[in-house]
C-alpha cells in the first residue's frame, strides 16, 4: 500500500469562497451599463414583450429605485401589473418618455386574449347578497 501524502496549504488548489462581491465603483459603472442598454432597447424598439428585458433589471437597480426587485421582475412578465407610478418611475429612471413602456405594455396586454377576456368579464349586482334584499 502506497503511503499517503498530505498537500501542504500551498500545493492546495484555492476554494472558492462565496458569491462575488463587486466594489462599489463597479457596481456603479454595472447599473449604468444597464440603464444605458434598456434606454436604447426601448428608443430602438429593438424588443417584443418587456419580459426580455427582466435579466437586464439588477438587484442593486431595484435597490435604488426603491422597490422590491422580486416583485418589480415579475411586472416585466405581466405588464398589466404596472401601475402608471410605476412606468414613470421606470421611465425616469431609464431616461425615456413614459409613453415607450406604456405603449409597451397597452401592445402586450391587448395582444394577450386570455387576459383580455378576465378584464371584460363582470360581475351582475343580481348575484351580488348585499344588493340582494328579501
Amino acid at each position: 500500500m502506497a503511503k499517503k501524502i498530505k498537500e501542504t496549504p500551498e500545493d492546495a488548489p484555492k476554494k472558492g469562497r462565496g458569491r462575488k462581491i463587486k466594489t462599489v465603483e463597479a457596481l456603479i459603472e454595472d447599473i449604468a451599463a444597464k440603464r444605458k442598454s434598456l434606454k436604447s432597447i426601448f428608443l430602438s424598439g429593438d424588443f417584443i414583450s418587456l419580459r426580455e428585458l427582466e435579466s437586464l433589471f439588477t438587484k442593486a437597480m431595484a435597490s435604488e429605485m426603491g422597490v422590491n426587485h422580486t416583485n418589480f421582475t415579475a411586472k416585466f412578465r405581466t405588464p398589466v401589473n404596472f401601475s402608471l407610478h410605476e412606468i414613470h418611475r421606470l421611465a425616469h429612471y431609464i431616461g425615456i418618455d413614459p409613453q415607450l413602456i406604456s405603449k409597451q405594455a397597452d401592445m402586450e396586454i391587448a395582444s394577450n386574449k386570455d387576459l383580455q377576456v378576465k378584464l371584460k368579464k363582470f360581475k351582475s349586482v343580481k348575484d351580488m347578497k348585499q344588493y340582494n334584499s328579501k
